[in-house]
């Protein structure tokens, strides 16, 4: 089977021998007939396509984009983490209106917990080395997911007042508010959000032969975020920014179903802190960008019925990040810009569980050139420190992290580059220390990766078409994973050893204007190859690793015409495996996803009303990412926003 769909892959690449240096998501073309660019191209995911698909979190959102793979362990409110071409979440960043986000403890952020009323933009960066506001440590990782939202520098919302709610299957109810006020040298946004969700769906699972029919129970949420910026520019060189955010959070954890037990009492209970202050200085060839960043979080896991002398289990965990960065870019002519870059963070981590205080500091320094010679070239070095106590012993280590680029246009129509980067990531403190799991004897995970990119747009008459294929192979090493040591029930983390990834990522774009009509239509398809080449004797050798489909991709369908809009969206996730050993008992099936939804906005004068109706997995179909993590059936969900 893996030759079947190998070869023609490989045909493919062959056929199309090109590279890329920065990966964004094509989503939406701007066609504006009174432009002398009729047929311009904006490569951004946009806000009204982002709150089309009502998605709970950004997780959802993330899913539909060509080589992000999101682990889900559940629906609303239900852990999601990213990962880019088969890395592990940790080789990818996630920056927030110019700040890095991740939980101390997990090394990765849980992206259930990132609301999408407010944002404005993504992207997805592969390499960024005089970009000042994409953070030193961000850079230095396997990609970012660049998230920019209303309170972004560069935030497009002029609306004063956004005010909305949201109701949806299996007690499922939403309220957001946002207010904004701007001024010639000041600006303050005030965004916040509430949601609850029963969580009580129907669902069915195959246990051997049996097919077993039960609810979900345990299932609840309760989460509350707010975020308060405030902008100010004395003039036009400088901009500063306080932003200070929060989130708090009841969850119950309703665990595999294999394991289901009907009187099962976990719950998750956490609360989150974040806050920054960043300068930007911008005048003639300079461009300098600083920042200060502080992150909070509190973390408490219950069980109400845990078998041990006390009859519970009852485990807390306090972690605080603080990080400084700043960067100056100079651009030395219009073709040649340079930058250079430092930033120090410091982690801890404290719980009763813990023996001591975990504690870690890292040191990132960064020199970034990009040069617009024979088309352009980016180069990026950085060296990284990292400095902690293992075992009552301190430990330090420095990794020189490379990356470069070269990208140039075939005529108006063709543009073709080559990428190359190294990367690492340190073990996280849950990794090394949480319970009978933890290893603290793990070695630093590393990564090279190269991918090449080929650009076609054929614009044609009010309309354009649009197409990039990115084959790509990474190569990891030390590569940290979960796997059971004793039995099933007991699992470590270890460092399994090697593995690698051949694959290949096909966007294709089309969208056409006729009078007031638009249409368009998106095709996402990721072919990855994902084996475990550690050990040539082990048994396991070759294998897929787990939950490394070869195939997923999606395929949407939107029209719009004046007030009134469409959308219809397929996505498919492949066969993968629950664990290496890739034998039947562990192989999970693929599943097709049929969504659907529609919106009408109704302008006011100069307010606007707009509701949006959309109908998730209209086939019922019965699936789950995680093994026996199931996720709900056929659902909706409706929302009215009023903006002024």
């Amino acid at each position: 089977m893996i030759l079947r769909f190998t070869i023609p892959t490989l045909l493919i690449i062959a056929s199309c021998p090109v590279f890329g240096q920065e990966v964004k998501p094509i989503e939406e073309v701007v066609i504006s007939p009174g432009n002398d660019r009729e047929n311009s191209i904006q490569i951004e995911l946009s806000k009204d396509k982002i709150q089309n698909k009502l998605a709970s979190d950004l997780g959802q959102i993330l899913s539909l984009l060509p080589g992000l793979q999101i682990k889900n362990y559940g629906d609303v409110g239900g852990l999601k983490t990213v990962s880019f071409r088969s890395l592990g979440a940790g080789h990818t960043a996630l920056v927030q209106d110019y700040s890095s986000v991740s939980t101390t403890q997990s090394g990765q952020a849980d992206l259930s917990s990132f609301p999408v009323d407010f944002i404005e933009r993504l992207e997805l960066i592969t390499l960024s080395p005089t970009r000042t506001q994409i953070p030193v440590h961000a850079k230095l990782a396997g990609a970012v997911v660049n998230v920019e939202s209303v309170h972004s520098y560069v935030g497009t919302n002029m609306r004063n007042l956004i005010l909305g709610a949201q109701a949806g299957s299996f007690d499922q109810y939403e309220g957001y508010l946002m207010l904004q006020k701007r001024s010639r040298k000041w600006a303050g946004t005030l965004t916040g959000k509430i949601r609850s969700y029963g969580g009580s769906y129907p669902y069915t699972y195959l246990n051997g032969n049996t097919r077993i029919q039960d609810r979900r129970k345990n299932n609840s949420l309760l989460e509350y975020f707010g975020t308060a910026s405030i902008q100010f520019s004395p003039n036009s060189d400088h901009r500063i920014q306080l932003r200070i955010s929060g989130n708090e959070y009841k969850k119950e954890l309703a665990g595999a179903v294999i394991f289901y037990n009907s009187n099962a009492a976990q719950y998750l209970n956490g609360f989150g802190l974040n806050g920054s202050l960043n300068h930007r200085y911008s005048k003639n060839k300079w461009n300098i960008f600083s920042s200060v960043n502080y992150q909070k979080n509190n973390l408490q896991y219950l069980d109400s019925t845990y078998l041990n002398s006390l009859g519970y289990l009852d485990q807390r965990f306090y972690s605080v990040q603080v990080d400084f960065q700043s960067q100056a870019a100079y651009s030395i002519t219009k073709d040649l810009e340079i930058l250079i870059g430092s930033s120090f963070i410091s982690e801890e981590l404290k719980g009763k569980s813990l023996v001591g205080n975990r504690h870690r500091n890292t040191s990132e320094s960064i020199l970034g050139m990009e040069w617009k010679a024979l088309g352009k070239i980016l180069v990026q070095l950085g060296v990284q420190g990292v400095f902690e106590k293992r075992d009552t012993v301190n430990q330090s280590q420095w990794n020189l992290l490379p990356a470069v680029s070269w990208s140039f246009d075939l005529g108006s129509k063709n543009k073709i580059g080559i990428v190359y980067r190294y990367t690492c990531r340190q073990p996280t403190f849950s990794e090394l220390y949480y319970r009978q799991i933890g290893n603290t004897k793990l070695r630093t995970e590393k990564a090279h990766i190269a991918s090449l990119r080929y650009e076609l747009a054929l614009p044609f008459k009010k309309g354009i078409s649009q197409t990039m294929i990115q084959p790509f192979y990474s190569y990891v090493y030390d590569k940290i994973l979960a796997v059971p040591t004793k039995n099933l029930f007991i699992w470590s983390i270890q460092n399994i050893g090697i593995s690698d990834a051949i694959g290949v990522e096909f966007t294709q774009f089309i969208q056409k204007k006729i009078a007031n009509h638009t249409l368009g239509a998106r095709i996402n398809y990721t072919f990855q190859y994902t084996r475990d080449i550690s050990d040539p004797e082990s048994q396991t050798y070759g294998d897929l690793l787990s939950y490394s489909p070869l195939h997923s991709g999606s395929l949407e369908l939107d029209y719009s015409w004046k007030k009134i809009g469409f959308f219809i969206l397929t996505s498919y996730l492949g066969e993968r495996y629950a664990m290496n050993q890739n034998i039947p008992v562990n192989l999970l099936e693929g599943y097709v996803l049929l969504d659907a939804g529609a919106s009408y906005t109704q302008q006011l004068k100069k307010s606007e009303l707009t509701l949006r109706f959309s109908v998730n997995n209209i086939t019922n179909r019965q699936y789950s990412y995680i093994n026996y993590f199931v996720m709900p059936g056929t659902h909706f969900n409706i929302r009215l926003q009023y903006a002024l």
